[in-house]
């Protein structure tokens, strides 16, 4: 007869992470919270998130506009760096690792402006929040004056025959 705990095996290799970084997570909205802990259940070592806004939506039965809008509040925080689509970095405070010396490294490396334990995390997040929201609306403003360039289709090529 076997344990329940023998039967038990992780879909993944178990990676080690010591997360005193969440103790800077400012006040932030219920779904950014709730994307940042399924983002983590979710990350490679390291902390590479491999995942569209609708494949995280999807594991939080969260619309994609609803992952968008906290995905905003993530990395006014700090605490996610878009790489490109599809793909987030965790910061290396929250990030799990495959070995506690590869997170001490990585947190080494960090500029000392990057780190979530300086300064006040709170008042640093307030801004860069702002900051996003004035360019939010300047972006607005410029698209309802006509004043940007809208993005074109090249024209398709005829096949020579």
């Amino acid at each position: 007869m076997t344990s329940a705990a023998e039967e038990w095996v992780p879909r993944r290799n178990v990676l080690w992470g010591s997360f005193n970084g969440l103790a800077y997570v400012p006040r932030l909205p219920p779904t950014a919270y709730a994307l940042l802990l399924h983002m983590m259940t979710e990350q490679d070592p390291g902390g590479l998130v491999a995942a569209t806004h609708d494949e995280l939506g999807a594991g939080l039965a969260m619309e994609r506009g609803m992952i968008s809008r906290a995905m905003q509040h993530l990395v006014a925080a700090r605490l996610v760096t878009v790489v490109r689509r599809g793909r987030f970095q965790l910061h290396p405070m929250i990030a799990a690792f495959s070995d506690p010396r590869e997170q001490q490294r990585a947190i080494k490396a960090l500029p000392k402006d990057m780190r979530l334990d300086v300064g006040d995390f709170e008042d640093e997040y307030e801004r860069r929040f702002q900051l996003h929201l004035e360019e939010k609306a300047r972006k607005a403003e410029a698209k309802a004056k006509g004043n940007v360039t809208p993005i074109t289709k090249p024209p398709r090529l005829r096949r020579v025959h």
